[in-house]
């Protein structure tokens, strides 16, 4: 009986650990997959390939939240996977009751401050990318653009040149020895939007009868895909090309953003 029993309890052991280190392994797959190199032919915005530095200090910040769940997740599972194998139900201890630890002082300070002391450094962190982000000062050299939102495109304007274009936004490339940051005012003419290029800034949304801003400061030419972040419809199709290249140059050495 007790040898009969014993199978089925490692039996159970055995199918749980399985699922989790499937669930486990479904994780890793996808976050191999958002941090693959996209083909050529099927360019796929990710935030783990900046070019920009509002993207470069959301990335770093990513990676570190990342590393403390990670973390946190690894000693959670260890501690599980410890506890299903060392306690399972065994027909040998089946009326006896484990010890208690109810009122433990130690355990509940333990269960208390670190999870406080976790939560601190991750505000302290976040806090610090926000401030440095949108509190950025804007150089005299910097290019002003205002994007505004409609269903289904996007106009930008340049006031300083007195030109309006329709799904290309065209920046210059910001050299660290001479920067020439783009700061965007961003508006919306009827609904919500969300203007987001993962490569080059965080997501900000367009709100009616209210102006937000952002700014980004792309390091090098290319072509960088924005992400629609907003369900405006089953026939949007949003595209937005962001070009971008030296400021004496924009014709020759361009890259582009596509809002899909």
């Amino acid at each position: 009986m007790h040898k009969a029993s014993d199978k089925a309890d490692w039996g159970v052991v055995v199918g749980r650990t399985t699922g989790i280190l499937v669930l486990l392994g479904g994780i890793l797959f996808a976050a191999g997959l958002c941090n693959a190199n996209p083909s050529a032919d099927n360019p796929v915005p990710s935030i783990f390939q900046p070019h920009s530095t509002p993207a470069e200090s959301i990335y770093h910040l990513s990676v570190f939240v990342l590393a403390i769940t990670a973390v946190i997740f690894l000693v959670v599972f260890s501690l599980l996977a410890y506890a299903v194998v060392k306690f399972r139900n065994k027909a040998a201890g089946a009326e006896s009751e484990p010890a208690q630890v109810y009122g433990s002082t130690q355990i509940e300070l333990a269960w208390t401050i670190i999870p406080i002391l976790i939560v601190v450094v991750l505000f302290l962190a976040t806090a610090r990318v926000i401030h440095a982000i949108q509190d950025a000062p804007k150089p005299a050299t910097a290019v002003e653009v205002t994007a505004i939102g409609h269903q289904f495109w996007w106009e930008f304007r340049y006031p300083a040149l007195g030109i309006v274009t329709a799904n290309e936004l065209h920046v210059p490339v910001s050299d660290p020895l001479h920067p020439t940051p783009t700061f965007l005012k961003l508006l919306s003419a009827d609904t919500d939007h969300s203007f987001w290029v993962p490569q080059l800034a965080g997501k900000t949304d367009l709100i009616p009868n209210r102006v937000n801003e952002m700014w980004m400061d792309p390091h090098q030419p290319g072509i960088y895909l924005g992400q629609c972040a907003q369900y405006c419809g089953t026939q949007t199709r949003e595209t937005h090309r962001s070009i971008i290249g030296d400021a004496e140059t924009v014709a020759n050495r361009c890259s582009r953003t596509l809002w899909r």
